[in-house]
């Protein structure tokens, strides 16, 4: 009898102790992430904006006014209070750059990296830029200012661009101050696509383009530089904004069916003012190129004999193939295409637009503007 009095109290006290354990489990879960109490009432799950994830917050914390401008968390000890009405979290203060000499600098190398990562299909502009880092209050007055109705205006950067008494465009890119690094960068580099997009794309194109499709092409151009970096979370949030209402999904399937360079190719000379999902191949149908422009007249002229241009036989010979994978190349008489590519190739004293539409193991299959059928060129045997 007291052997089972014994036993019983034992299985007792192990109920009770691993009772005890789950309490204290289920404390640390569910403690409030803004002040650190443990929720015993109504509570609510938020959702952290920087990370994406939910975090639980007690109904008293739901009450504070004062959140966090990245996150967008209620935020009530160890947070920063900035002189333009915004407050900063624990933190996020940590991963702010809180110098505008320092996020200058990380815009210029954004700028350098842009350059290299997308050499062969866009160069942002450099020599005629005015960047700067500018508080809540300057950012939110440029929606109204005088300039800025046609252009990019959004909650973290703003860009318009000028024509300067020589005729030449000054772009003007504003970039809100104190961001995550990671996240300035991709503003940064959204911006910058905004000034090559004014600069490089024809007023009446401009006119044309979906405005949700044109800053999801700018969205398009940060995306694919922090996958450059192996920047994940800001990918995802990326392709989670509702900024391009949906549109950076569809230039995102566009650029995995067509590549890089069929999209810079319809945001300049694109028949249709966007796409869809439905419709993704409308993306490699083009106007035709207008005729260059006669030079303008000038005071004086001095007669400079031209250079000789480089022999180019009348046929379209392939040259060479080079690249693997969904990344291959074709070099065709002087120029080097990828699949779905166009471009000016030299034949004889002329060009014609040839568009390379699939690369195979010897030979490639084109396509020549004002020809009704392809063409399949064939590696050269020496």
């Amino acid at each position: 009898m007291c052997g089972n009095i014994f036993i019983r109290t034992r299985l007792i006290i192990c109920a009770l102790a691993l009772f005890a354990v789950a309490l204290a489990g289920r404390a640390d879960e569910f403690r409030c992430a803004i002040c650190g109490n443990v929720i015993t009432a109504r509570w609510f799950n938020l959702e952290d904006q920087a990370t994406g994830e939910k975090k639980p917050v007690c109904e008293e914390c739901t009450r504070l006014k004062e959140r966090c401008f990245i996150c967008n968390l209620p935020v009530k000890d160890d947070y920063k209070a900035l002189p333009d009405g915004r407050y900063i979290c624990a933190r996020d203060i940590r991963d702010s750059v809180q110098s505008t000499d320092e996020a200058k600098e990380i815009c210029s190398r954004v700028k350098d990296d842009l350059d290299r990562l997308f050499s062969r299909f866009i160069t942002m502009p450099g020599e005629n830029v005015d960047l700067s880092i500018v508080d809540k209050v300057h950012l939110e007055n440029l929606f109204h200012a005088p300039g800025y109705k046609n252009s990019c205006v959004s909650v973290y950067g703003a860009t318009t661009v000028n024509l300067l008494p020589n005729g030449k465009p000054l772009h003007t890119i504003d970039i809100l101050s104190c961001l995550p690094k990671t996240r300035l960068m991709a503003v940064c580099a959204h911006e910058y696509t905004h000034a090559w997009v004014n600069e490089n794309v024809k007023y009446p194109r401009r006119g044309l383009l979906d405005k949700n499709t044109h800053e999801a092409f700018c969205e398009l151009v940060a995306y694919k530089y922090m996958e450059s970096l192996h920047e994940e979370g800001m990918m995802e949030r990326i392709k989670q904004n509702t900024y391009t209402v949906g549109q950076i999904n569809v230039l995102l399937e566009a650029d995995r069916r067509y590549g890089f360079n069929t999209i810079v190719e319809w945001i300049k000379n694109g028949e249709d003012p966007g796409i869809d999902l439905a419709n993704l191949d409308r993306v490699r149908f083009l106007k035709d190129s207008a005729p260059a422009s006669p030079p303008a007249a000038t005071a004086a002229l001095l007669y400079v004999p031209p250079a000789a241009p480089t022999p180019v036989p009348d046929v379209l010979p392939l040259k060479g193939i080079s690249g693997a994978g969904q990344h291959r190349f074709a070099l065709i008489n002087n120029a080097t295409l990828e699949t779905m590519e166009r471009g000016r190739v030299r034949v004889g004293q002329t060009n014609v637009i040839v568009r390379c539409l699939e690369i195979r193991t010897n030979s490639v299959i084109v396509e020549v503007a004002g020809a009704k059928e392809k063409k399949e060129l064939f590696l050269t045997v020496k």
